[in-house]
């Protein structure tokens, strides 16, 4: 009986402990969201989620700044300055043994335009009324032989300008006669020719290979029949002229060449002419180099040489 009571009793006990245990009852969180989620018969509404980006970037722009220098502008003629000063001048090379400025006071001449430049002749040869079938133009030396010659098929060109070279790239002769003929003929084959009136050059500027070439007739400038080493006053607007041409190329070496029938007289010519451009440029007389030639009649003449090449 007694073990029975306290089996009863016991149990009793764990029914009492049981009873006297709070009841927990689970809870089930739920996400937030700015907008409520409504419920309706089967359909969950759009969810709009919102939230700040906590991360920044903080920067500062630099400010802006030109570097200048005010001595930009001046600079290359310093370095041209200081380059001039670091070496010797080498007296061999006029160009760099003479300053950039000439000290003479004598203006250029444009009134004077004596002298002739390439092309030195233009010959027209409009035919009115003329069918060509073919054409040619010749010019011819002292000599009457064929110098330069220009020929062609069908209409002729109206104008043909002629530079003074021939074949060979030889320039005319001063103070030689030159002549010229054009030959036409027709569809039917009938001729038909022009002989032109002759001309002679007297003033000439021609570029060579080896430099500036400013020729003249030698009696243009002194009296050979004479007094064969005399300047001419006809001549002496000739020689300003030429004067111009070497005060543009002054720091170029120059020579003058003097040709004629005896190499002796040829060669004080040009001496004379040396001193003359020396004193009127104020350039040194040893930085004009001269030299005279015995010379056929036909190559009677003056050269100034400028060494542009």
């Amino acid at each position: 009986m007694k073990s029975i009571v306290l089996i009863m009793i016991f149990g009793l006990l764990l029914l009492a402990q049981e009873a006297a245990k709070p009841e927990v009852t689970p809870e089930v969180k739920k996400p937030e969201s700015a907008v409520p989620a409504k419920k309706s018969s089967g359909r969950i509404d759009d969810v709009t989620v919102t939230g700040e980006d906590k991360l920044k970037v903080k920067s500062e722009k630099p400010l802006l700044e030109i570097k200048m220098n005010i001595n930009e502008a001046v600079l290359p003629s310093i370095d041209t300055e200081k380059k001039f000063l670091e070496k010797s001048p080498v007296l061999s090379d006029l160009k760099d043994a003479v300053p950039k400025m000439l000290s003479s006071t004598q203006v250029a001449f444009p009134y004077l335009s004596v002298f002739v430049k390439e092309p030195i002749a233009s010959f027209s040869l409009k035919a009115v009324g003329f069918k060509t079938a073919t054409w040619e133009l010749i010019v011819t030396d002292s000599k009457g032989k064929t110098f330069k010659k220009f020929e062609g098929k069908g209409k002729p060109p109206e104008i043909i300008e002629w530079s003074g070279r021939n074949a060979s790239n030889k320039i005319i002769k001063v103070g030689n006669p030159y002549s010229y003929l054009i030959n036409l003929v027709d569809q039917a084959g009938n001729p038909r020719t022009v002989i032109g009136s002759p001309f002679v050059i007297h003033y000439l500027v021609h570029q060579e290979n080896d430099g500036l070439y400013v020729s003249v007739t030698r009696k243009k400038i002194f009296d050979i029949e004479k007094e064969k080493t005399k300047i001419l006053d006809e001549g002496v607007p000739v020689l300003r002229e030429m004067s111009d041409f070497l005060k543009d190329n002054f720091t170029l070496f120059s020579s003058i060449e003097a040709h004629g029938e005896d190499a002796g007289v040829a060669g004080e010519q040009a001496k004379i002419l040396a001193q003359y451009f020396s004193d009127t440029l104020i350039l040194p007389e040893k930085n004009i180099k001269y030299s005279g030639f015995e010379d056929t009649i036909e190559n009677h003449r003056i050269d100034i040489m400028i060494k542009n090449r």
